[in-house]
């Protein structure tokens, strides 16, 4: 715990930020990952999340704001403390807000066992750190706990996707699976059915589905897909459309996979009609 005080660019403490920020690697080794932004702080902070702070990062002029403003005890965390010139040197976002954190992670490895209804959704190669982590937004919002990811999808902990969060990334379990097959073998343990989403044609409605128990939704990659040699294997038996008006070929991934996750509540009973 303790306070430092940087000036320059060749510090260790600037160099080791900066690689946060850039490098998947670096993320996954330390198992650390930037977080900032005015909003993404509050909410952030708003739960029970004091605990993975792993730095705090700041100028002097917003370490009293985040003590007066944030509720945070500067004295039980490692604060680091740059001029304004040089933490924009590494800011992400264009604002007069100066504070980001350091987050401890520990990434999923296995799936949680439970007896609720909670859905599951599996993405394939998920390209678009702006669609993962409005799914993750979603996901948050409608009390899904875990999102299963493929090797090759980006970076969970990548900056644009904490960002793209909105500070909701804590709630909700990421786990990278090695390959399909582990995917498919967790589901069976776990007794869920699976629907694959596609926009092709030959798909149940989303709307018309019984989608009453406990589901594992898989989507594919924005660009191309699920991929057909991954279909050709699995041949799977529920297929789900989204039906459309108009000419638009398919919706976006963020969009079909709320809509998943909001009509399986919904079937439920799970969507309150009331507001506070």
């Amino acid at each position: 715990m303790g306070v430092t005080y940087i000036t320059s660019k060749s510090n260790q403490n600037f160099k080791f930020i900066q690689q946060i920020i850039k490098s998947r690697k670096k993320r996954s080794l330390a198992k650390l990952y930037w977080l900032e932004g005015e909003k993404n702080l509050k909410t952030f902070l708003s739960f029970e999340n004091k605990k993975f702070i792993s730095k705090i990062v700041t100028t002097e002029k917003f370490s009293t704001i985040l003590q007066k403003d944030y509720q945070l005890d500067l004295g039980r965390f490692d604060v680091v403390i740059f001029d304004d010139k040089l933490f924009r040197e590494f800011s992400l976002i264009n604002t007069k807000f100066r504070a980001g954190l350091l987050v401890a992670f520990e990434p999923g490895k296995k799936p949680l066992r439970g007896n609720d209804h909670t859905d599951i959704l599996y993405l394939s190669d998920v390209q678009d750190p702006g669609n993962l982590g409005t799914i993750i937004r979603s996901c948050a919002a409608m009390n899904i706990r875990e999102i299963w990811l493929s090797p090759n999808s980006v970076d969970p902990w990548s900056p644009k996707v904490i960002r793209s969060s909105a500070g909701y990334h804590s709630m909700v379990r990421l786990i990278v699976f090695d390959s399909f097959s582990s995917v498919m073998e967790a589901s069976s343990k776990l007794m869920l059915s699976t629907f694959l989403l596609s926009p092709e044609k030959g798909g149940v409605s989303l709307f018309q589905q019984d989608l009453r128990t406990r589901n594992l939704f898989i989507f594919g990659s924005e660009g191309k897909g699920f991929p057909q040699h991954l279909k050709d294997k699995w041949n799977f038996n529920n297929v789900l459309m989204i039906p459309q008006i108009g000419t638009v070929d398919s919706i976006n991934l963020s969009v079909a996979a709320s809509l998943c996750i909001i009509e399986s509540r919904r079937q439920k009973g799970l969507l309150s009609t009331t507001t506070t």
